[in-house]
């Protein structure tokens, strides 16, 4: 199932305002207290340097866990998005459900989305805790440029670990 340019959008305005309010925030040495995410894009490591931002929209039924990598000069943000209901430890697509990973490159200004308007996404769900509100599992996807190029990023090997908040 696809879901409208109009809901894209959304997700994309707010993993834009994500990246911005991250972007703004100072790196600690502190503990990620809410989660993390890794994966390797275009065969690059790549990891959250702040926690990582997990929500799910009860009137939805949707999950959103977000990360973000703060550079000098190239911060970037990697965002999943997915509906309930799913089975734990089995995939699920973009071919099938409505699956997404969105990229975005501070330097480049380039969005990259990996199922709801391009590309192609698979989520595995490997934990979910729905008292305690923790969500992990794994993501890779083939992510293509919507911001105007024709490029794409292979995202593989992804990881997220997140408590999230229920709205």
């Amino acid at each position: 199932m696809k879901f409208s340019c109009n809901r894209a959008m959304g997700l994309l305005v707010i993993s834009s305002a994500f990246l911005l309010a991250a972007t703004s925030c100072k790196k600690s040495n502190s503990s990620n207290p809410t989660g993390s995410m890794s994966a390797s894009v275009n065969g690059s490591a790549w990891a959250s340097s702040i926690p990582t931002v997990g929500l799910y929209s009860i009137a939805a039924g949707e999950f959103e866990v977000e990360g973000g990598q703060i550079k000098s000069g190239d911060s970037t943000a990697l965002a999943l998005a997915f509906f309930t209901p799913f089975a734990v430890n089995r995939a699920f697509s973009s071919d099938t459900a409505f699956v997404d990973v969105g990229y975005i490159d501070s330097h480049t200004l380039n969005e990259y989305d990996g199922g709801n308007i391009a590309g192609h996404s698979v989520v595995t769900v490997t934990s979910y805790d729905s008292t305690g509100k923790k969500i992990a599992g794994t993501f890779s996807g083939v992510l293509y440029n919507i911001s105007g190029g024709s490029d794409s990023l292979v995202i593989t090997g992804g990881v997220f670990n997140s408590t999230y908040t229920a709205q």
